[in-house]
């Protein structure tokens, strides 16, 4: 069979970055590999596989092309765990205990520990399910309220937000005080960009302080144009995400509805237009803080500190999932210039913004959660 030259250019790309990651994940778990052969292949069978006599991990090119290089990560994981207990621990254990060890040690997913041959059929079904939660109820509640939040009327729309937000309190609550066994997911968002912008940092800093969830900042490759683009990672329970997630796409798509109803009203110039979104968000943020402040005495968290942070410092299981996923963060902070005037009309429009719209029934592992 001919290959063109720019599907050899394209294989060379894929097997250099997966070198790369090899390397990435080695130097982040603090995990001596050898460097093995890394060989590309076709199969119906196994989408990775680990060869210790050859030290060579095959991953499938049908892997590369159907599904997110998150998914290509972890099948690399999958077979770099195999890696390890053949060149660490110096023994043949398959999927044993062993396995399952050198699993943990490098962060693979519980989901992508079974047998190789296994893992293409739970692919699918990973990323279809990934997302399903034990609490369905409670997110149907939330779905309703946000629903009612587009009524006309303001007192109206402005209770039912409230009464979404407590209800994701409350189960918050509920779950740390009965120690329940939570699942820990993560999603990941990229516009296909170098940057995280500041009203997208803005965005994530509303969904760290009141939607108990946790936030970071990282890069995945793109095997369609050979790209690294900045991501924004939403860490925690399956709800707490699928919410987390329907406000990020809700406040982004209202960054844009506001904006032509401000612009055309004051003949604004789109140089403002960022100055007005910070605004926007900083007086959504002021809504989300007076919410929080006007609770009962009895459910008031300590001062200055909202529940969701005080609940991420609590889940301790959470922390661990969150350290297994990134073992070594890094933190820095952005400032933006702003034009205070527009920014003024932003907070002042951010006050009235109201959550709505419902969080979808239909799980996508890199979809969008509002119905449009």
């Amino acid at each position: 069979m001919n290959i063109s030259d720019s599907e050899i250019m394209l294989l060379r790309a894929w097997t250099n970055q997966l070198y790369k990651e090899h390397e990435n994940i080695c130097w982040k778990y603090k995990v001596e590999l050898s460097k093995p052969t890394i060989e590309l292949f076709k199969t119906q069978k196994k989408l990775g596989q680990w060869i210790g006599k050859f030290k060579t991990i095959k991953i499938d090119l049908n892997l590369i092309r159907n599904y997110s290089w998150d998914i290509v990560i972890n099948i690399l994981k999958h077979e770099m765990a195999h890696q390890i207990v053949d060149e660490i621990y110096k023994c043949d254990d398959n999927h044993g205990e062993i396995f399952i060890k050198a699993c943990g040690m490098i962060g693979v997913p519980e989901e992508f520990r079974s047998a190789s041959s296994d893992i293409p059929d739970s692919v699918k079904r990973i990323v279809e399910k990934r997302f399903d939660s034990d609490n369905a109820k409670m997110l149907e509640k939330v779905r309703k309220l946000f629903s009612l939040a587009k009524s006309p009327n303001e007192n109206e729309a402005i209770l039912s937000m409230k009464k979404a937000h407590e209800l994701i309190e409350k189960h918050n609550i509920q779950r740390i005080e009965q120690r329940d066994s939570s699942r820990y997911v993560y999603e990941i968002i990229t516009n296909k960009k170098k940057r995280i912008e500041s009203y997208q940092r803005r965005i994530c800093s509303i969904l760290l302080d009141f939607y108990f969830v946790d936030i970071v900042y990282s890069y995945l490759f793109d095997p369609v144009n050979c790209q690294t683009y900045k991501t924004i990672e939403i860490l925690g329970t399956p709800e707490n995400v699928k919410i987390a997630q329907h406000v990020y796409f809700f406040l982004i798509n209202q960054l844009n509805i506001m904006w032509d109803i401000h612009k055309k009203a004051v003949k604004s110039k789109n140089k403002n237009k960022r100055s007005y979104w910070l605004g926007l968000l900083k007086g959504f943020r002021k809504k989300l803080e007076k919410i929080e402040k006007d609770k009962p005495e009895n459910r008031k968290i300590e001062k200055n500190k909202t529940t969701s942070a005080v609940i991420r410092v609590q889940d301790k299981n959470f922390i661990r999932f969150k350290k297994m996923r990134f073992p070594r963060l890094t933190y820095r902070s952005n400032s933006a210039t702003i034009d205070l005037k527009t920014y003024q009309a932003g907070v002042d429009d951010g006050k009235k913004l109201i959550i709505h719209k419902g969080i979808e029934e239909r799980n996508s592992y890199r979809g969008k959660l509002l119905k449009q």
